[in-house]
């Protein structure tokens, strides 16, 4: 249920108790969040070697997975097991690049895309199969988190698309130098913090927020604005305890009042920003996971209930953090957003 569907003075659901289910608020410790590609789909893949030449283009391509039943079933109990199930996140390790190098490698990973939803543009050109690196770009460009090499900023993706991602796969081509590890948050275990601490905020967090969209000036029209306005939490109850969703990427929100007809933040609003922020960056490594990708690794997470980061990465040893010398050796991932078929 969204907001905007609501009927005129009708305020929108909020969850008023925790959780309680601890595979839903989940923290750290003793999880299996790397699961090795079943047999029976790599010996598929091997059979069917010439599926996989074709390079994916930026704007994605369409792919017929008829011939590959064990990776649609996979793919299906996945999403039924692991993604709306458990901890909400999952990697998949087996696509070594010495077995199925690019452009092997993002094929298959395109083709467990498809086989879990249908992939969304990620900006306004169409783009639906992404790069993420840091690109080295000036701060005069307004650059896009993924396009940076900074950490810290723990979020779920595509906050400022009128449609959110129900799904993201990620793909590590060339891990970092130095640093960028994958962080791993419950969105319902912070939501209980914040429900037990301070729920008087936390109901501040149910109000729309200005999100800054990263809209260069001259771009900006009646079709593509600059701002975005939407709550942070919303709470469906038909979906249960799996119905709460965060909407979130804390720059988007802070600088948004730096644009044009974008009022101040209020006192309250500040707070409750500050908490949630201060919760989802964990510190103390309280109910954060965190993993090391590898190259050939494919991520698939529930964009509504698992927030993500990473930390500070560095493409050059010893050097500054940036883009690094050569694009060929930096830190380079595949990102696809999916909207789920049902």
């Amino acid at each position: 249920m969204h907001p905007e569907a609501l009927g005129p003075g009708t305020r929108p659901p909020r969850l008023s108790k925790p959780i309680g289910d601890p595979d839903g608020a989940w923290g750290t410790g003793g999880k299996n969040v790397i699961l090795p590609i079943p047999t029976d789909v790599l010996e598929e893949l091997e059979r069917h070697r010439p599926l996989l030449d074709a390079a994916v283009p930026p704007h994605g391509m369409t792919v017929d997975n008829t011939p590959l039943p064990a990776l649609r079933q996979h793919a299906a109990e996945l999403l039924r097991t692991r993604l709306d199930a458990r901890l909400g996140f999952i990697i998949l390790r087996g696509i070594e690049s010495t077995r199925f190098p690019p452009p092997a490698a993002e094929n298959i990973f395109w083709r467990f895309c498809a086989a879990l939803g249908d992939p969304l543009a990620q900006r306004g050109d169409g783009i639906r199969f992404g790069r993420v690196a840091n690109l080295g770009l000036p701060a005069s460009a307004r650059p896009r988190y993924h396009e940076t090499g900074v950490g810290g900023s723990v979020h779920t993706d595509s906050p400022i698309m009128a449609e959110v991602a129900d799904l993201v796969g990620l793909l590590c081509i060339r891990g970092a130098a130095a640093g960028g590890e994958s962080k791993f948050v419950s969105v319902a275990r912070v939501h209980d913090i914040l429900l037990s601490h301070a729920e008087d905020l936390l109901a501040e967090l149910y109000e729309p927020f200005f999100f800054d969209r990263r809209v260069k000036p001259e771009d900006v029209s009646p079709s593509n604005p600059a701002v975005l306005q939407a709550p942070i939490f919303t709470y469906d109850p038909t979906l249960g305890t799996r119905g709460l969703r965060l909407r979130w990427q804390p720059e988007y929100v802070w600088e948004a009042p730096g644009l044009p007809d974008v009022p101040a933040l209020g006192e309250r609003q500040q707070l409750a920003l500050h908490l949630l922020e201060g919760v989802l960056e964990d510190r103390a490594d309280a109910i954060t996971l965190r993993v090391r990708m590898q190259p050939g690794d494919m991520q698939f997470l529930n964009n509504h209930t698992v927030a993500h980061g990473r930390t500070p990465f560095l493409d050059d040893p010893g050097g500054m953090e940036g883009a690094g010398p050569n694009p060929s050796t930096r830190r380079e991932m595949r990102r696809v957003w999916l909207r789920r078929r049902c």
